[in-house]
């Protein structure tokens, strides 16, 4: 019984030692994932031309 007693503690400490550190990584890989799939967007989807502006007084014809 002694030796179950151990090991949930050897696992529990390991545990919380070693969570923090891979939640960490985690979210810098997930960050890191985002960027490139924007970036990959961005590039896929050039910035649409800029609207022509109507005179004053005068409405944008279509």
């Amino acid at each position: 019984m002694s030796n179950l007693g151990n090991n949930v503690v050897t696992l529990v400490l390991a545990l919380r030692v070693l969570v923090p550190d891979a939640r960490l990584l985690l979210r810098r890989l997930l960050g890191a994932g985002v960027r490139i799939g924007a970036t990959a967007l961005a590039e896929r989807h050039p910035a649409p031309f800029p609207a022509a502006v109507a005179p004053a007084g005068k409405e944008r014809e279509a």
